[in-house]
């Protein structure tokens, strides 16, 4: 089945089209859109498609469809993945329920996505800060109890220089900095949290 979606209000994505068997999708110009009419082969209906992105059916591997995030998240051919930009979660759940009836192989699914699959990238990053932190209040610690340190390693800054020379800001310095930095990842960590929604999957 041949289907298009004409979102010319959108900021990206203007245009989804579902034809033969092939997903394509663009940002393009409304005099295009308002000239392109799926149901008719006209030469200039071929230029317009040539415009566009193009994933053909046998190469999806996965599509992810979830509420409240203001896409559809393609994953094709060997490592890529690609988005369909949609805002309004009513079209949204139009075109991924067209490609679940449309695409045959697919299996499908629903899922809610477990809170450290979720937000792995924000609790590592706090892990990593943290133990960054310790590591560098250790040294001025020592260092305002009168411990000399001597960097080594030719010149090259790796971790540990980085830890000394957050050590030498000073202990106030190492608390201020690590609170302000928690603090915005803590942040971005609820905000995340926040859009952990029930997602409908399509895969292999």
């Amino acid at each position: 089945m041949n289907k298009l979606w004409k979102l010319s209000e959108a900021k990206s994505d203007k245009l989804i089209l579902i034809k033969n068997q092939t997903i394509y999708k663009g940002n393009l110009d409304p005099e295009k859109i308002n000239k392109f009419n799926y149901n008719i082969e006209t030469s200039t209906n071929n230029e317009i498609e040539k415009e566009l992105f193009s994933i053909p059916y046998k190469y999806i591997k996965k599509i992810i469809n979830q509420k409240g995030i203001k896409h559809i998240k393609i994953f094709f051919g060997k490592d890529s993945e690609e988005e369909l930009n949609v805002e309004d979660e009513k079209i949204k759940n139009e075109i991924f329920d067209f490609l679940k009836d449309d695409i045959k192989g697919l299996k499908y699914k629903s899922e809610l996505p477990t809170f450290l699959n979720y937000c792995k990238a924000q609790i590592f990053a706090i892990l990593i800060l943290t133990g960054v932190f310790i590591w560098s209040m250790y040294y001025a610690i020592e260092i305002d109890n009168g411990t000399v340190f001597e960097l080594r390693g030719g010149g090259r800054i790796g971790l540990a220089g980085l830890v000394f020379i957050l050590a030498n800001l000073g202990k106030v310095k190492l608390i201020i900095g690590y609170s302000l930095f928690l603090g915005i990842t803590l942040l971005s960590l609820f905000r995340k949290l926040k859009s952990r929604a029930e997602r409908q999957i399509l895969h292999r």
